[in-house]
């Protein structure tokens, strides 16, 4: 720590609480964001060490009403983020990113870790946002949502391939209900950066998505943790992943009863031939579909209660969550609740030694937004 000469005051006295600037800016790295704002208000010093540590998590949307958001005038608002140099996630609409990264020098954003992108209407919007990011910002991870309308034309493919870093966390999330809507041209696009992933989101409102299983079989290796709509095979990908340094996995299980009957038989035989003592997993969840009947309920209780088993020998199993999905209409008395599941025999192992959760789950289509404490959003 350097030593500094107190600053004289007016009447020839020192000032004995006088800090470096370096020990102030340790101290406000513990502060919270409304007293980042006051300390901005003591004096000049202050306002220069803690205005760039204000906000560490932008949103920019199209919605305001201020003219900084206005797409044809980008330059404003990086006039006003450049006071906000330490900026680790931002979010952008895709009507304003791709004039905002054009007109911007993302590498004065040294602390910058995470990208945005929402609202995504087509796949040329997409590399236009990609040719504007330097290799060197050093992004870890990235965050796409495609609008209900995504649409992709093989004329729109870039002549040059993407040449970022790899990234160690990625979403997708799609809500294009059209059954012929498809995004390969995207995750092709992408795929050179996303080879070395420790986290994978990827929730699709259709159940099969060939893309997504081809990223997270190039992943095996390196996955950590994944959440994905897609229904894994357990006699393909699903035990290579288990086998590696995967630690927390959410399994999306059929929609169809006899389907699902099927596959909660050969996920119980997978797990039993699997040495659970010697596995990375910690954390393992199942999402049901919200139209999961308590008839089916009872007719699966024997294909329960065998994985429950296999669970509650896990001696380094932390939890298994039961995620019930919300369905956007209601819940009704035919379809299985929390309670159902909370005092179902089948799960007895498990509640005994504390490792089950029950939970809700937005179904798809469902929108829901989650507001972390720790995160401050800034909507200029």
């Amino acid at each position: 720590m350097r030593t500094a000469t107190p600053i004289k005051l007016w009447d020839d006295q020192t000032n004995p609480f006088w800090l470096p600037d370096d020990v102030v800016h340790l101290i406000l790295q513990y502060l919270y964001a409304y007293q980042l704002d006051r300390c901005t208000l003591v004096c000049r010093s202050w306002r220069r060490l803690a205005q760039p540590m204000l906000f560490d998590l932008v949103t920019c949307a199209t919605y305001s009403r201020l003219s900084v958001l206005h797409p044809s005038q980008p330059w404003t608002l990086y006039a006003v983020l450049c006071y906000c140099t330490q900026v680790r996630s931002l979010t952008l609409s895709c009507a304003l990113a791709p004039s905002f990264l054009q007109h911007v020098s993302l590498p004065g954003f040294p602390t910058l870790k995470k990208l945005v992108l929402t609202e995504i209407p087509t796949y040329k919007m997409i590399v236009q946002c990609f040719r504007a990011i330097p290799a060197e910002l050093g992004l870890e991870e990235l965050s796409l949502s495609l609008a209900s309308h995504y649409t992709e034309r093989s004329l729109d493919m870039p002549e040059k391939p993407l040449h970022l870093p790899a990234i160690r966390i990625f979403s997708l999330f799609n809500e294009n209900e059209s059954p012929f809507a498809t995004f390969s041209l995207l995750m092709d696009y992408l795929f050179p950066m996303l080879l070395q992933l420790r986290r994978l989101v990827a929730h699709t409102i259709h159940f099969h998505s060939p893309d997504i299983v081809r990223l997270v079989e190039a992943n095996v290796g390196s996955l950590r943790y994944l959440d994905s709509s897609e229904v894994l095979d357990p006699s393909g990908v699903l035990p290579c992943l288990l086998n590696n340094i995967l630690r927390e996995i959410t399994l999306c299980l059929p929609v169809l009863p006899n389907i699902l009957g099927r596959y909660l038989s050969d996920l119980g035989i997978m797990f039993s031939n699997l040495n659970m003592d010697s596995l990375a997993i910690r954390h393992i969840s199942f999402v049901i579909s919200s139209t999961y009947g308590l008839f089916d309920l009872g007719q699966h209780c024997d294909l329960w209660a065998q994985l429950a088993g296999v669970f509650s020998r896990a001696s380094y199993l932390e939890t298994v969550t039961l995620l019930l999905e919300v369905p956007p209409w209601g819940q009704s008395s035919m379809f299985v609740t929390m309670n159902d599941m909370n005092v179902h025999p089948a799960f007895l192992p498990l509640r005994e030694l504390g490792r089950l959760r029950v939970l809700h789950r937005p179904s798809p289509g469902h929108k829901s937004t989650t507001i972390l404490p720790s995160e401050f959003v800034a909507s200029l």
